[in-house]
């Protein structure tokens, strides 16, 4: 909300210098640097507002006339061409990669590179946070202490490859194999799975408290009782108990397998072999973050049948424990017996109010839909396995049903 922050050149020139390896201005004028023998040149610009007036969730970078010919020119120069924005607010510095050969090419989209604001916001709160959205278009965020995690992605030093093996015959129940033909009537199982979703949310509250939440997990001593991310698991505390309790785990139970190379999504649909997934999601989020990119392709690239995931969602408005002093973060520690009382006290929620549920079917006709994302770095400074995102303005390529509550 507040107004835009933007460099000077030389500004820019020194922001770079001071984050990036071996930065110099060669006899052309290009900005160049080198990291691990691998030679890159950058064009820089600021990154801002689309305008007067503007959209709050989007900014952008304004992409000059001249792009191709700095790009053709770093490669004559055996230099990997980088297009990096520049976001600066209040002392904080964050770089956006807009990946150049998404814009070399495309004249309708010549004139500006967009990054949403949100996408800024996890990259600020992560450190590291690539995306790939359903248009093809690349972005990486990142901060000046994962430069280098960038450079090494950037620069092929270390490569990912998007070829998984994914075996149908090692999902959750063994007398399931790839090649025995599924005898179920999937329209009369998808209405039973939106009647239990419908059924479960008369009696749930609309309000949730995080206090309360805590309070109620701690007390049956449920397995997640103490995840930060309350809401989500709040809401498969309250699922597991209905489908449970109601004798429903022929339609779906839980099945989550979190063992290396096992099948980490929640729910599995025994009436139709299929897996799905739980979710809580803030509504004012671009969009909903799903699971491992791997697992989710994996199950519905499979080439012997057609395969389905389910995602019910349930959509919430959010206030943060900011804004009530800290009140659920204190307790939270405090019932773990933590000494800083103020862990993850930036991110903790006090309380949400839930606002639409929807049922999801990610299958190989709408996959192309899907976004994929990175977000913050593993224990051995990597960035995570990409995750899928279904991005909002795609949510009606997937939707089964949606419920306003």
């Amino acid at each position: 909300m507040d107004y835009d922050t933007s460099l000077s050149p030389r500004a820019l020139y020194d922001c770079i210098f001071q984050s990036f390896p071996s930065i110099y201005t060669d006899e052309d004028g290009m900005i160049c640097g080198e990291y691990k023998n691998k030679r890159f040149a950058i064009r820089v610009k600021n990154i801002t507002y689309l305008g007067h007036p503007h959209p709050l969730s989007k900014k952008r970078i304004q992409i000059s006339n001249d792009l191709k010919d700095f790009y053709n020119n770093a490669l004559k120069k055996r230099r990997t061409p980088i297009l990096l924005g520049v976001y600066s607010c209040v002392g904080n510095t964050l770089f956006c990669d807009f990946n150049i050969d998404d814009y070399i090419n495309k004249k309708a989209h010549n004139s500006s590179a967009h990054v949403s604001t949100n996408d800024l916001a996890e990259g600020a709160a992560e450190g590291y946070f690539y995306k790939e959205d359903a248009a093809g278009n690349k972005i990486t965020i990142f901060t000046k202490k994962t430069t280098e995690v960038f450079l090494e992605e950037k620069l092929g030093l270390k490569l990912e490859s998007d070829s998984y093996e994914y075996r149908f015959d090692d999902m959750i129940e063994h007398e399931i194999v790839a090649d025995a033909p599924l005898q179920y009537n999937m329209e009369k199982e998808i209405e039973k799975i939106e009647r239990i979703v419908s059924d479960f949310l008369v009696p749930v509250p609309r309000k949730w408290y995080g206090l309360e939440c805590y309070e109620e997990m701690i007390t049956a001593e449920y397995k997640n009782r103490f995840q930060p991310e309350w809401p989500g698991f709040y809401l498969e505390y309250l699922f597991e108990n209905y489908i449970n309790h109601n004798k429903l785990t022929n339609i779906v139970k839980y099945a989550q397998d979190k063992s290396k190379d096992g099948i980490d999504l929640d729910l599995f649909f025994p009436g139709i072999h299929m897996y799905g997934d739980l979710k809580a999601h803030s509504n004012n989020s671009s969009g909903i973050q799903g699971n491992d990119w791997k697992t989710v392709l994996g199950i519905i690239n499979n080439p012997k049948r057609d395969s389905h995931i389910y995602y019910i969602v349930f959509e919430h408005e959010t206030e943060k424990d900011s804004d009530h002093n800290f009140e659920v973060t204190n307790y939270w520690n405090a019932a773990q017996g933590k000494e800083n009382l103020m862990s993850y006290s930036k991110r903790m929620k006090n309380n949400i109010e839930l606002t639409h549920a929807y049922i999801f079917d990610i299958n190989s006709n709408n996959k192309r839909y899907l976004s994929k994302f990175k977000q913050g770095l593993n224990s051995n400074g990597k960035p995570r396995e990409p995750k899928i995102m279904i991005e909002r303005d795609c949510f009606e390529e997937f939707v089964l049903v949606e419920y306003s509550l």
